[in-house]
């Protein structure tokens, strides 16, 4: 447990988080609200995007785009010691997005803050590239978390495990069906639209499913992006309610 909290508090910090990709996104948001409670960080969890009603309601959102009625919700919940949740409405089994400019100005009035911002949906798949239009990430942003989920090495490129199948099919530049190798789904993390097109501040790519892969194959992955210019990688065992980070590793 210290060592998980460890783990999970290096990723905890003032400012907005943009989380965004695919294979773990909800995991990775609500474990930092999990570890942020444990130090006492003030945090407040939004979405650009949607996120399911069922999956925040424990935090008891703030519902409307009033800011300063947002603002007095969010500091009462944060004053009992809760995380704080602001979230425009309800659309039937979701809760929809906010616009990135009010996120920018919550981030303003409290720079001390911790704002998670689920900012790119994938319909629960294992990877995904976005369209032009996503991810949409405040322009405040201090870090960009890109997730993927590991299970693809080996795995081939399907509508089953990939969203948006035939960019990525694109960025790997392999057909439909394609066995996925360390090479392709690295090629997706660095390509400028992939997964950290639109990415503002720090970067930090977060990789689920370490537990399931050949650690061969995960070195070869992790060789292929030798140049690439992230603050972090983590590398986490399991996924959604088993994850736990195995190893963090200090990159550039």
């Amino acid at each position: 447990m210290m060592i998980q909290a460890k783990h999970w508090n290096s990723l905890i910090e003032p400012g907005i988080t943009a989380i965004v990709g695919a294979g773990g996104k909800t995991t990775v948001l609500s474990k930092l609200v999990e570890y942020a409670g444990l130090i006492g960080a003030p945090t407040l969890v939004t979405t650009t995007t949607k996120l399911y009603e069922s999956q925040v309601a424990l935090w008891n959102p703030y519902y409307g785009t009033d800011f300063n009625d947002a603002e007095e919700a969010c500091h009462k919940a944060m004053q009992r010691g809760r995380c704080a949740a602001w979230f425009s409405s309800v659309d039937g089994t979701k809760v929809t997005s906010l616009k990135p400019q009010a996120i920018d100005a919550m981030h303003m009035v409290h720079p001390n803050w911790q704002i998670l911002v689920e900012a790119d949906g994938a319909k629960e798949k294992w990877v995904k590239a976005p369209k032009t239009t996503e991810p949409i990430i405040p322009s405040q942003t201090t870090t960009t978390i890109g997730v993927v989920n590991l299970q693809m090495l080996g795995t081939e490129l399907t509508e089953e495990h990939v969203h948006n199948l035939g960019a990525v099919a694109n960025i790997m530049e392999r057909a439909e069906g394609a066995v996925v190798t360390s090479s392709m789904l690295a090629r997706l993390v660095l390509h400028p639209q992939g997964l950290f097109q639109y990415s503002q501040g720090k970067r930090i790519l977060f990789c689920t499913g370490y537990d399931t892969v050949q650690h061969r194959i995960i070195d070869a992955f992790l060789d292929a992006l030798s140049d690439s210019k992230f603050s972090m990688i983590v590398l986490a065992d399991g996924y959604k309610a088993s994850c736990e980070i195995a190893r963090v590793i200090q990159w550039q």
